[in-house]
C-alpha cells in the first residue's frame, strides 16, 4: 500500500502549501519533488506507524521560480517509490511569498490582479504593469478608462480596449499587460482631436479586476525603484525622498621604514534614503519592496526613467532599513532604508550638456 495525502485546489499559492503525508506499509519510501522541471527535494524517508510527513516545502518551490518575473506559475510533481509500488501527484502553484490566508485562492484570483495595491500614484510620463491569472475559456479583453483635462481645462473621460477584444483564454495561465501613460495620452488626443491634455487617472479592468493609478505631476523626474512584489510581479515605486550618499574606505596601513602606505584598500558606497509621506497603499508597497528578492533602478548615461524591461535595469541590494508604519492619523508614515549597487565598484553619474556648441567654438563655454 502506498498513498500520497496532499490536497491542492486547481492552483495553489506557494505560501499556502501544506505538508505532504505519505501512507505506506513499507519500511521506507524514495521521495522526489519537482518544481518547474527542477528537482528541489529527494531522499529516502522511513515510516513511523505507517506514515511519513514532509514539511515546509514552500521555500524549496519558491527558490526554483523566484528568479524569473516572467514565470509565476510552476507545474509541480511528487513521485514516491516503495519496492514495486509507485505513487505520483501533480499540482500547479502560483508564487506568493506572503501569507494571505487564502486556502482556496481561485475566487480571489478571479477578482483581482496579482497585486495587493489596487490604487497607486505615478508620474505623468510613467508606466505600470499588471498580471493576472486567467482561467480556461475566460475572456481576456483588457479595458483602459482614463480621466483627463482637455485643452480647454474641462474634465472629460475616455475608454478603449487595449488588447484581447472578444478573445478568450485557451488553457489556464498568466496574462500580462503594460500601460504607458504617454500612449494613453496619445490615444485620447487622436480620438478626441485635441492638441493637449492633462491625465488625472487611469483605471484598467479585466472582468471583475480593477486597478487605478493617479497621475501626480510632483513625481516627475524621480528615479523609480522597480521590484518584484509578493507574487513575483514587477511593480514600481517613485516617491519624494531625500538621498544621502555615504562613501566608506576600509584599508590597512603598512609601515615601510620612515613612511607608511595603504594596502588592501576597499572603497564602498551606500545610499541612505528617507522616503515619504506614504499613503496606506504605499506602505504595503514599501513593505514588499524592502523584502523583495529583486530590486532594480534605471542607472547609467543611456538609461531611461521609463525603461519597461526589468532585466535591463541595474540591480541593487537594500542592506538595512527602519520601517515603523502606523495606522494612526496623527502623523504621516515615512520609511528609511539603505541600499547599494550589487557591483562592488562605486558608481558616479556622468554629467551631460548636449547641444551647447555649434560649429563655431565659443570660449565662453570652455
Amino acid at each position: 500500500m502506498l498513498r500520497i495525502g496532499f490536497y491542492t485546489p486547481t492552483v495553489m499559492l506557494t505560501s499556502e502549501l501544506s505538508d505532504i503525508s505519505i501512507f505506506t506499509d513499507q519500511e521506507a519510501v524514495d521521495f522526489s519533488l519537482y518544481a518547474a522541471g527542477i528537482e528541489v527535494l529527494s531522499g529516502r524517508y522511513y515510516a513511523l506507524n505507517g506514515s511519513i510527513r514532509i514539511c515546509d516545502i514552500a521555500p524549496l518551490i519558491e527558490s526554483a521560480i523566484c528568479g524569473n518575473t516572467d514565470s509565476l506559475l510552476a507545474d509541480c510533481e511528487i513521485e514516491v517509490y516503495a519496492g514495486s509500488e509507485t505513487a505520483t501527484h501533480d499540482f500547479q502553484v502560483l508564487y506568493c511569498d506572503k501569507d494571505l490566508g487564502l486556502a482556496d485562492p481561485m475566487e480571489w484570483l478571479s477578482q483581482n490582479f496579482l497585486t495587493l495595491i489596487p490604487y497607486r500614484r505615478i508620474a505623468p510620463d510613467g508606466f505600470f504593469e499588471v498580471q493576472w491569472y486567467a482561467a480556461d475559456r475566460e475572456g481576456i479583453s483588457f479595458m483602459v478608462y482614463c480621466t483627463f483635462l482637455n485643452d480647454k481645462g474641462v474634465q472629460d473621460t475616455y475608454n478603449y480596449v487595449q488588447s484581447g477584444n472578444g478573445l478568450v483564454q485557451h488553457g489556464a495561465g498568466i496574462c500580462r499587460e503594460i500601460v504607458l501613460l504617454r500612449e494613453v495620452a496619445a490615444k485620447v488626443k487622436s480620438s478626441r482631436k485635441i492638441e493637449s491634455l492633462t491625465l488625472q487617472s487611469v483605471t484598467v479592468r479585466r472582468g471583475d479586476r480593477l486597478l487605478t493609478v493617479f497621475v501626480d505631476p510632483s513625481l516627475s523626474g524621480i528615479v523609480p525603484f522597480h521590484y518584484a512584489n509578493c507574487f513575483n510581479v514587477v511593480e514600481s515605486l517613485a516617491l519624494p525622498r531625500i538621498t544621502t550618499e555615504k562613501i566608506k574606505v576600509d584599508n590597512s596601513i603598512a609601515s615601510l621604514g620612515k613612511s607608511s602606505r595603504f594596502y588592501d584598500v576597499n572603497v564602498s558606497k551606500e545610499y541612505e534614503v528617507e522616503m515619504g509621506p506614504l499613503t496606506s497603499d504605499e506602505c504595503s508597497q514599501v513593505e514588499q519592496m524592502l523584502t523583495s528578492a529583486q530590486v532594480r533602478i534605471p542607472w547609467g548615461f543611456f538609461s531611461s526613467l521609463d525603461e519597461i524591461d526589468f532585466y535591463a535595469l541595474t540591480q541593487i541590494m537594500i542592506t538595512d532599513f527602519t520601517s515603523e508604519l502606523s495606522d494612526t492619523d496623527e502623523k504621516m508614515n515615512k520609511v528609511k532604508f539603505t541600499w547599494r549597487f550589487m557591483d562592488n565598484r562605486p558608481k558616479l553619474p556622468l554629467q551631460s550638456s548636449p547641444g551647447i556648441f555649434n560649429d563655431s567654438y565659443n570660449p565662453v563655454f570652455s
